[in-house]
């Protein structure tokens, strides 16, 4: 017995003593927190389960300034040079265990998400970029988006048949919806699915399965032990377990990665032979004896990572456009981008006023919540600017454009207004503000589907500002974890008629 209490004693010893080095001596004990952020990961893991965490790490930020501690060897910082030298072209910052979730446990495999160093990441680029993500390459997608706007106007269509008048309707479901069924086919083709792949039967459940993937993914990731255990091959192989329905059929995430799989491993003649357009069946014509050529594995897992990024993120920029066009602040603006869309601009980059509404509604409600966190490796020290000491190799860094999009010292003392016409500027002025604008990161390692969510964003909110106005009359309701979540969305619909010569009037 007394050995057991000599143990206990030791141990409770070696914690106190671990707890005080942190508080008092560690190197990132200069900057100010949370007091139990600065001993264990468990207050950042909590902050971020609870869906609000961005709100809490800006309160912290007006609070204690540009740097503050959440995590013992991790900092968040809100400054734009600091985005910049995290995110930009910096060749020293890389990505480390924190993106285990992203690799494969036993072949080590990951995707360009997921590339530690800007080495691997530079031939990750070229290979999923090359063949099927450059300008050309995206144009050939349009016929796929139209199509499933039109989709997605005739579900806002048979909403608003069935409610009854005055009555709200519930949009964030149907959007998410739409921007699943768009990229899903934009990515795998027609061969993965005929009919938009949310409405077969075995898409049960698949909207909520990627919504509990980035967050639980993303949450075991901040504690390096749970982040150790879930990668461990006995937690892969129970998360990975198959789903069936009631009569043993393949259902939800189980069933898409089984159809997804088989485009491009199984039977990629068919998706060969399709004569639509994808970004599968562009990763598949590049030839083996080009260095953009990828092995079906690798094409796979760069094909699940837009799927994985892409959906959400885009529902989360499209509900919060659509709500704020619907306030009182907003309404005047509907008008305004009919007139626009009405001159034939709405789908070319002349479209000034609609991109000015985007940007603005992304800057204020940024569709990734949460901070991508880097580590410092040797050489990177020094990388950040304006801090007081040189940060150890191993601390994790990351900044959060969510706060950034709120940063006064940025955006300006109205940096909290929705103000549209802060982007209907001088050219010269507009690049000055995109240099700000962070929702799209920056660098090498910002969005590669940047270009298809913007054409996604403009004919959906073209194609429903002509049919309807729009009014804000219920709630906007949502968690923030890897991407904004958003379960409510309640708007009212009321049919947009022309009376010739470009008035409106609603009906």
């Amino acid at each position: 017995m007394s050995t057991i209490i000599v143990g206990i004693e030791c141990l409770v010893g070696a914690a106190v003593a671990r707890w005080i080095y942190l508080f008092y001596f560690h190197p990132l004990s200069r900057y100010p927190g949370p007091l139990l952020a600065h001993i264990t990961n468990l207050w950042k893991f909590s902050a971020f389960l609870s869906g609000e965490h961005h709100l809490i790490e800006q309160k912290l930020h007006q609070r204690y300034g540009n740097v503050i501690r959440t995590g013992p060897t991790s900092l968040s910082i809100s400054s734009l040079s600091g985005f910049e030298a995290i995110y930009g072209f910096n060749k020293v910052i890389e990505k480390g265990d924190f993106y285990d979730f992203g690799r494969d446990a036993r072949s080590g495999g990951g995707s360009i998400f997921s590339a530690r160093s800007e080495a691997d990441h530079r031939v990750r680029r070229l290979k999923a970029v090359g063949p099927a993500l450059t300008t050309a390459k995206i144009a050939n997608y349009e016929p796929v988006i139209s199509k499933h706007v039109s989709v997605f106007l005739s579900k806002l269509a048979r909403a608003q048949a069935s409610a009854t008048a005055g009555s709200i309707i519930n949009i964030a479901a149907i959007i998410h919806s739409f921007t699943f069924d768009t990229i899903v086919e934009v990515i795998y083709g027609e061969s993965l699915s005929s009919q938009p792949y949310t409405s077969i039967r075995e898409a049960d459940n698949l909207l909520e399965a990627f919504k509990g993937m980035s967050k639980y993914a993303w949450a075991s990731s901040m504690v390096p032990w749970l982040g150790w255990l879930m990668s461990t091959r006995p937690m892969v192989a129970l998360t990975r377990r198959p789903t069936k329905d009631a009569k043993g059929n393949l259902v939800g995430l189980s069933a898409f990665v089984n159809r997804t799989r088989d485009v491009l491993l199984t039977q990629p003649e068919k998706t060969l032979d399709s004569s639509q357009s994808s970004i599968a069946k562009n990763y598949l014509q590049v030839p083996t004896d080009d260095s953009k050529h990828m092995l079906p594995d690798e094409m796979w897992r760069e094909c699940f990572n837009l799927t994985f990024a892409g959906p959400g993120s885009t529902a989360a920029a499209l509900t919060t456009i659509l709500y704020q066009l619907g306030t009182e602040h907003g309404s005047p603006w509907q008008s305004r981008i009919r007139a626009e869309s009405n001159s034939h601009a709405a789908v070319s980059h002349s479209a000034l006023v609609l991109t000015a509404v985007i940007k603005e509604t992304m800057r204020l409600n940024a569709p990734f919540s949460t901070a991508f966190p880097r580590n410092i490796t040797h050489g990177a020290e020094n990388a950040i600017p304006d801090l007081p000491a040189p940060l150890p190799v191993g601390t994790l860094v990351s900044a959060n454009t969510y706060i950034l999009g709120h940063s006064k010292d940025i955006w300006g003392d109205d940096a909290e207004e929705w103000k549209p016409e802060r982007w209907l500027v001088t050219e010269r002025e507009r690049k000055e503000l995109d240099d700000k604008f962070v929702v799209f990161s920056k660098g090498s390692r910002g969005c590669i589907g940047k270009e298809i969510s913007m054409m996604m964003l403009t004919e959906a909110i073209v194609g429903v500002l002509s049919e309807w106005k729009i009014e804000a009359t219920g709630d906007l309701k949502g968690k923030a974890f890897l991407e904004m979540q958003y379960s409510e969305c309640g708007v009212s619909l009321t049919k947009v008629t022309d009376t010739g010569g470009g008035a409106e009037q609603t009906s």
